[in-house]
């Protein structure tokens, strides 16, 4: 295709193309038209991206793939282009290839936009960013794509003098590259070298195919730019020329092992320092081989003849990291070591020949004269004898006073053995240093003591020099702290910091820890104690960690360490307090309930103050709208009108019921309990919950056993806590979309001998992290206006309230289950029918009636008139007053919160004017529970009603208080 038909096909297209690069990492590198707006660092790689979805969601309905199918194919650089149609009636291509610097290119080519004498795939190839052209063996250009002419602007002149074909066969070897090419029919992973116009250097890499078209042989090109990657690798080149000059210009030796404890590089002043071993000294040399060869080759002394052993020794220590340590060779040459840890693993060895230097220091010390001189002036005791028969060769004047004039040191000693092993001992390093043992002074007497020796090479024989500290007030003092530390109450220790052998114990150490050894036995995490040394290594102390650690029987409890690190013989000890923090913890997590506990009264205790005034401002007119559709189903008979007044009643007394319910709750007295009549309760709160957002969706079912308990409760606040956790369920179900049943059964526990009952579901259950805070007051998932968080507060008030228990079980897995236990009673006999109304002498009762509610008197004023009752009507305490001057009543019923003289007032008039009359007081009131209303009813002990009233109440009451008159008379 000619380069104009080209140009002129991109430029048609590259409107209609949309492409993005998601690199090796997954972010986004480049992206264009409709994938523009993803460009820029942070984004997901294609699968499961925001981009890629949304393009999906665009695809028409139907066809052979679905959308997930079409997005798996798309990423798989291995499938065909992939024609899809958008619900627009658009139709795109999607392809898919990988991009030279790593991840994958993803296209997506509007198929209008595509010049008809084209097909898919020569479209494709037009729109690849990878440079891609067609040249014949001469160099001369066939066909270029858009990249590939991008490159050649970019390009210098000289490098494109003979085409582009130039570019991937070198102008020097192109003969031979061309013969190669017809050989082998492509050369692959050609590394060119380039130059821009600007001058800069370009690296690519190369692949060509040589292919026949119509008996024509074309060369088909494509190059990767790599000139990124090239200056890196060169950079690190770079950097190891440097290292290893570096390594090699140091004046000791230098060896680096790796983390497997492999030579990875070393110099040559290195080699040289292990010429016995040089011959195995190379990369990849493992630590484990040149400790073995260095043995048994006798490179050091004290490995020969014990090879074996020595290597064990030598490995089981480990590589010991230490600054300046000399080691002595059998050649006589000696070397400053230094091990030093790397932060990957590994380890570096430096060796500096110090064989010069240790022998001029041999010098100077035979050839101090003034030694002696000052030994003599000294008050130390030092005593310089021979190693083989002990012949003292010299002491000092305090050496003198201590052991007198012995001409042998082995009479210092308690027993030659001592003598002995102290001599083994120093020829092992050639010195001793604090080494403790007991002697015998002039006066024979055996004292604790210190030794620190060195061997000297006098006149040509080896000699010990020691000097010996006496220990007696030291060992004193040391038996006296002791002492004090055994018997003091607290657990103290001493421990190696280094091996965490433990030097001191005191007895309250090992009542809490037990008999162990060693102080790694104490602690449950290892690492714990590892980063409280460090810390302690830093601070040099320590307050008050808090670890766990196992006591003297294996259990885990939680200590505070308190603790400082002091120098010890030579050694870092650590002197620590351990404290068991088993009872304070206890302390403190009681402390924190009683906490919660106050917390939870405290807001049950504003509840119920909230439910007060809720009660208090809802109870007047629920009484008139209760009272009135009672007292319209006595009157009328026609059954339509029956049956709605029955609606309007049923659906009042159940808002009635519930206040009451709630306040009961909130003053935690106790309920109306009567035998449970669990069938209706389930009707009646599938019915109610029926009405809910779900109530036509989900299908409610109730399922009772044929043998249940007879259980004695309170059937409204049951029912209450029934419909609750139904309506919770519906609301979850809804929300989340997953459900479609709720199932409210009931059976006998026999083993609690109690009433199960449990609402279950398909929907989604409570989130484990939630579980434990879905009883608390207040708490809710729902968004603002869906929730109180008050409803499974109720019901576990309403379930404690009966004796009983409501929870979550926490094994059902299909959605959430809620289980209520009522405990089995036997029932109580059923009140009987109220008696008529009327006073002791048969005479109708005369009633006075004390509200400053008009609705609500007017409807106990109907109610008891209809009862053939004489009914006065105050709308105030003063005017009951009044009227209790002029008439004579058998029963005063008052409303407790009334403006000026209110029922309290009015208790105490009565009290001091009518005392009479104390017995046929009642109250009916709507704030029962406030703490003034609740005194009032506690001091006066006489009855009352919280509104709502029903009729059948309120002739309840005054016949109750009518009979308790007749019955004093």
């Amino acid at each position: 295709m000619p380069n104009a038909l080209m140009s002129e096909t991109i430029a048609d297209t590259a409107q209609t193309t949309s492409m993005i690069w998601i690199d090796a990492t997954g972010l986004v590198r480049e992206a264009g038209g409709e994938f523009s707006t993803v460009a820029g660092s942070g984004k997901k790689p294609v699968k499961g991206s925001d981009f890629l979805e949304e393009f999906l969601s665009d695809i028409a309905a139907g066809g052979d793939f679905s959308s997930e199918n079409i997005a798996a194919q798309w990423s798989d650089q291995s499938s065909a282009p992939i024609e899809v149609v958008l619900k627009d009636g658009g139709k795109r291509m999607l392809t898919s290839y990988p991009h030279p610097e790593g991840g994958m290119v993803y296209l997506s080519i509007s198929l209008p936009g595509i010049d008809r004498r084209q097909n898919i795939c020569q479209f494709v190839v037009d729109n690849t960013p990878v440079p891609i052209w067609v040249n014949d063996l001469d160099g001369q250009i066939v066909y270029a794509n858009k990249a590939a002419s991008e490159l050649q602007d970019s390009m210098s002149g000289d490098e494109i003098s003979g085409g582009l074909a130039n570019f991937v066969i070198s102008r020097k070897n192109s003969q031979h590259l061309i013969g190669e090419l017809e050989t082998t029919q492509r050369l692959d992973n050609q590394v060119i070298r380039s130059e821009s116009r600007e001058g800069e250097e370009i690296w690519s890499i190369g692949n060509s195919t040589l292919a026949d078209l119509d008996g024509q042989s074309l060369v088909i090109s494509a190059v990767q730019d790599i000139t990124g990657r090239k200056q890196i690798e060169d950079q690190n080149q770079r950097a190891r020329e440097m290292l290893g000059d570096a390594i090699e210009s140091l004046s000791e030796g230098f060896a680096l092992y790796d983390e497997e404890s492999k030579l990875v590089l070393f110099n040559d002043k290195y080699r040289e320092g292990n010429k016995a071993v040089e011959d195995i000294i190379a990369p990849g040399l493992r630590w484990e081989i040149l400790v073995r060869t260095l043995a048994k080759r006798g490179v050091y002394a004290d490995a020969i003849g014990r090879e074996e052993e020595w290597t064990r020794e030598r490995l089981a220590a480990g590589r010991q990291y230490v600054q300046d340590y000399e080691l002595t060779q059998t050649d006589g040459k000696t070397y400053s070591i230094s091990v030093n840890p790397t932060k990957l693993g590994g380890f570096v060895v430096t060796r500096t020949d110090v064989t010069a230097t240790k022998q001029a220091e041999a010098t100077e010390r035979e050839s101090d004269l003034l030694v002696r001189k000052v030994l003599e002036t000294c008050s130390a005791v030092v005593v310089m004898a021979r190693i083989g028969d002990g012949q003292v060769l010299y002491r000092s004047p305090a050496a003198q006073e201590l052991f007198g004039q012995h001409n042998s040191a082995t009479d210092h000693y308690v027993s030659t053995t001592d003598r002995a092993d102290y001599v083994t001992e120093m020829l092992v390093d050639g010195r001793v240093d604090d080494y403790r043992l007991n002697l015998v002074n002039l006066n024979g007497e055996v004292f604790p003591a210190k030794m620190s020796g060195r061997v000297a090479d006098y006149r040509g024989e080896e000699v010990l020099v020691s000097h010996i500290t006496d220990l007696t007030e030291q060992v004193e003092t040391e038996a006296m702290i002791r002492k004090v530390l055994e018997a003091c109450p607290v657990p103290v220790q001493m421990t190696n910091a280094e091996t965490g052998k433990l030097l001191f114990r005191s007895p309250e150490t090992i009542a809490l820890f037990g008999d162990v050894k060693d102080a790694h036995a104490y602690y449950v995490n290892p690492e714990e104690r590892k980063e409280y040394l460090e810390l302690l290594s830093r601070t040099g102390w320590i307050d008050n960690r808090k670890m766990q650690y196992f006591d003297y029987k294996g259990r885990k409890f939680w200590g505070a360490v308190s603790a400082r690190m002091i120098d010890f013989n030579g050694e870092k000890v650590v002197v620590s307090n351990t404290r068991d923090l088993t009872e304070e913890i206890a302390v403190q997590e009681e402390l924190t309930s009683q906490r919660e506990m106050l917390f939870q009264n405290e807001k049950m205790s504003a509840l119920g103050e909230l439910l007060a005034g809720v009660a208090h401002e809802l109870n007047n007119p629920l009484s008139v709208v209760v009272g009135h559709a009672l007292m319209l189903r006595e009157e009328i008979t026609e059954p339509d009108m029956v049956k709605r007044i029955e609606k309007i009643s049923n659906s009042a007394e159940r808002c009635a019921k519930i206040v009451k319910t709630f306040l009961a709750m909130a003053r935690q007295r106790p309920a109306k309990m009567e035998c449970l009549d669990v069938p209706a309760l389930f009707s009646t709160a599938a019915e109610v919950a029926g009405f809910g957002a779900g109530g036509n969706l989900i299908d409610i079912r109730i399922r009772i056993d044929d043998e249940l308990p007879d259980v004695m409760a309170d059937p409204d606040q049951i029912t209450q806590v029934v419909i609750n956790l139904i309506i919770n369920a519906e609301q979850a179900m809804a929300k989340a979309g997953e459900g479609d049943w709720i199932e409210v059964s009931a059976a006998m526990d026999k083993k609690r001998n109690a009433l199960e009952i449990s609402v279950s579901d398909n929907g989604p259950g409570v989130p484990r992290k939630l579980r434990p805070r879905i009883f608390e007051p207040f708490f809710t998932t729902k968004d603002v206006g869906e929730g109180t968080g008050i409803g499974l507060a109720f019901c576990h008030r309403i379930m404690h309230s009966h004796g009983g228990n409501i929870w979550l079980d926490s094994d059902y897995e299909e959605g959430s289950r809620f289980v209520l236990s009522l405990p089995a009673r036997k029932s109580s006999p059923a009140n009987t029918d109220a008696d008529e109304l009327v006073d002791d002498t048969g005479a109708a009762a005369r009633v006075l009636v004390v509200d400053d509610e008009i609705d609500v008197a007017d409807l106990i004023t109907d109610i008891l008139r209809k009862d053939g009752c004489e009914v006065e009507y105050a709308n105030s305490g003063a005017a009951a007053m009044d009227l209790l001057r002029k008439h004579e009543f058998n029963v005063v019923l008052s409303d407790l919160n009334m403006p000026e003289m209110d029922g309290r007032k009015l208790f105490e008039a009565i009290r001091s004017q009518y005392p009479h009359l104390l017995d046929s007081i009642a109250f009916i009131t709507g704030d029962a529970m406030g703490p003034a209303s609740q005194k009032l009813l506690a001091e006066a002990d006489c009855q009352f009603l919280e509104k709502p009233i029903s009729p059948a109440e309120l002739r309840g009451l005054v016949n109750g208080l009518l009979n308790n008159k007749k019955e004093m008379v």
